[in-house]
């Protein structure tokens, strides 16, 4: 029993040892550690829009493409490593939703949804990184450089109303940078920040994907729609005294 409890200390021992690791070598200088928007770009924060009294319920869809191929969900087994971007973005897109004080996420069957809240996002690598990455791999030496991982993406919201209105959107915010401190290109970029996360690989990127740009381009879905009349339709939350 003694021995089975010092093999568990262990092994507790030796995960926190990767962890401090993992989170070490992440911050070393050749990692891209930040993030930022096209210059010129208009960041909405939560707190901008007006929130609703009664907050429409609706049912949410997210459909998710990268590199042209949708997530596969179903059949487990046939499921891609990348499969949990589908099902986080879904999570993400009812917290930013719901966060603008417009909405509720209910469930398809809720006898008071009132519409349905369809996204629609495509994302993919930008072709210069491709390349960069090739030939930094081909040939290291000659390639001395920092890469700077840029993104494309886009993306439709349609907002569909039981009563018969219906609302698009299409946000502006197409482009995304992850890159290094010291990089020319994050000089000319708004709203550079930091990195949190422990580990340097695909899903940090999607990550800081979903919590700063993704959020954006909801926020500027839903502003555009309350530009094109939804706003109208909901009263204003009274303010608590």
């Amino acid at each position: 029993m003694k021995t089975q409890k010092n093999i568990l200390k262990l092994a507790a021992v030796a995960a926190l040892a990767l962890t401090l690791g993992a989170c070490s070598s992440y911050n070393h200088k050749d990692y891209p550690r930040e993030s930022w928007f096209k210059t010129g770009s208009q960041l909405i924060e939560a707190e901008q829009f007006q929130k609703a009294e009664n907050p429409l319920k609706v049912v949410l869809v997210v459909n998710y493409t990268w590199e042209g191929r949708p997530i596969v969900q179903e059949p487990f087994e046939d499921r891609p490593a990348d499969w949990r971007e589908q099902y986080g973005l879904w999570e993400a897109t009812k917290r930013y939703l719901q966060q603008t004080g417009q909405f509720i996420i209910v469930d398809e069957d809720n006898e008071e949804k009132q519409g349905v809240m369809t996204v629609d996002l495509s994302r993919w690598m930008d072709e210069e990184t491709k390349k960069a990455i090739a030939a930094k791999e081909a040939d290291p030496q000659s390639h001395p450089e920092k890469i700077v991982y840029e993104y494309d993406m886009t993306m439709k919201m349609n907002l569909n109303l039981l009563q018969g209105k219906a609302f698009t959107a299409a946000p502006v915010t197409d482009h995304m940078w992850i890159g290094h401190e010291d990089s020319e290109k994050r000089k000319v970029g708004l709203e550079p920040k930091r990195f949190t996360f422990s580990y340097f690989n695909n899903m940090d990127f999607h990550t800081e994907f979903v919590r700063r740009f993704y959020k954006q381009m909801v926020f500027e879905g839903v502003k555009e729609m309350d530009d094109k009349g939804l706003s109208a339709l909901l009263v204003p939350k009274k303010e608590q005294k």
